[in-house]
């Protein structure tokens, strides 16, 4: 028996062949000319629009042969702060256009965007990544200044940032990090690797991505010849899966990591149906599940993880069985006769409201771990109202243990 299951978001996999799932140049291995010419697919102050764009356009970045450690690439980008009469103009490269409207560094009118008019100045995105892998090596003369790289999937719109970055209208998500200097020394470079979430909570569908690096958050913050190297930026697609329920229950020991496991079954009947619901990590997974008998007693179900951009693919096995194996996990079943469950809760999947059994306070969590609602609650039977939630994954957190709560629509 094999069938496939489209999960928590049936338009994502419907769009998935044509999606794009990785930016062009990523490793800034393509340039347009020499030097401090711009990066292939990428824009600086030289192609800036804007009254100021003129006494803007002097190069704040150029090209660095040789490659990062570790990477296989030749080249990697670095930008740097300048002073403009006397005025500090951070290093500023983006997918995007610049627009330098204003001499006062944190006025408004100075902003990145998207330009739809423009195919060099916008970057067509419809991929909803997990997380925001990229490698940097910060140096700046104050341990507290902060650069920042920040990517926006947004909607058919000419987004600005940081202009519009608090209108949930007009994006779909965000991933963005700051970060103080990864090295003391203007001519060392340290190299770490950072990994930034992306967090839905926007109301627009994907439809543009502005990327946007910069040598302070703050503009016009930091010194001159404060300077930030990029290197093999990469959006990073899960296929890990947050539970397994059989039958309605989960698996007593379930570890995302962990992706095998052999489980004892009370009721013959499950081996040959064992009524599996799996909960992946991100929202637009695609599972697919094989049983095959293997004796009497025991059936071995495979299940293949597919992300949204089809290459990166994870499978659990878990073998079934009526008998007692050593290390055999058992359902998370508790008998008539046993201490109360510090947390359970049912219906799972919900669109209302649920029943929540639990010995202490009791979290709501969205996948990222941030916490949502707080519940002290006077008795161990209390309910909690969802209508209110998008449809998605959730976690419910209590005395240590943590649950997997599907929220449908």
């Amino acid at each position: 028996m094999k069938h496939t299951l489209a999960l928590l978001c049936l338009l994502a996999l419907a769009l998935a062949g044509r999606a794009q799932h990785q930016l062009p140049n990523p490793g800034f291995e393509l340039w347009d000319g020499g030097v401090t010419s711009e990066p292939t697919h990428w824009n600086s102050f030289a192609s800036s629009d804007g009254t100021f764009s003129s006494l803007a356009d002097s190069p704040h970045h150029y090209r660095r042969n040789g490659g990062r450690p570790g990477s296989d690439g030749s080249h990697y980008l670095t930008i740097y702060t300048t002073s403009i009469l006397g005025i500090k103009a951070n290093g500023n490269m983006t997918t995007g256009r610049i627009h330098a409207g204003s001499m006062s560094a944190s006025s408004s009118d100075n902003f990145n965007y998207t330009q739809r008019s423009n195919a060099s100045h916008c970057q067509p995105f419809s991929g909803t990544p997990d997380s925001l892998y990229v490698w940097v090596s910060f140096y700046a003369s104050s341990a507290s200044a902060q650069a920042q790289v920040s990517a926006i999937l947004h909607g058919d719109n000419d987004f600005r940032a940081p202009n519009q970055e608090n209108r949930p209208d007009l994006y779909c998500g965000k991933a963005q990090a700051r970060f103080t200097r990864t090295t003391g020394s203007p001519t060392e470079p340290h190299w770490q690797l950072l990994k930034v979430p992306f967090l839905y909570d926007g109301q627009s569908d994907p439809r543009y991505l502005l990327v946007n690096l910069t040598t302070n958050a703050t503009p016009g913050g930091g010194s001159a010849n404060d300077s930030l190297s990029i290197d093999d930026i990469r959006f990073v697609y899960s296929a890990w899966l947050n539970d397994i329920l059989v039958d309605g229950r989960p698996i007593d020991g379930f570890r995302k990591g962990r992706t095998d496991y052999t489980v004892h079954v009370d009721e013959p009947r499950l081996l040959a149906d064992p009524n599996l619901f799996v909960v992946p990590e991100a929202r637009d997974a695609s599972v697919a599940i094989d049983r095959q008998p293997l004796d009497d007693t025991s059936s071995l179900v495979t299940l293949t993880v597919t992300a949204e951009d089809t290459h990166t693919v994870r499978t659990y096995r878990l073998t079934l069985t009526t008998g007692h194996p050593a290390g055999a996990s058992r359902l998370d079943i508790p008998s008539p006769t046993s201490h109360p469950q510090p947390l359970s809760f049912f219906p799972n999947p919900a669109s209302g409201r649920i029943t929540v059994r639990a010995a202490a306070d009791v979290s709501l969590l969205d996948c990222s771990g941030r916490r949502l609602q707080h519940f002290k609650p006077q008795n161990s039977e209390f309910t909690i109202d969802l209508s209110g939630l998008p449809a998605g994954t959730y976690l419910l957190h209590s005395q240590g243990l943590t649950r997997t709560l599907v929220k449908h629509r």
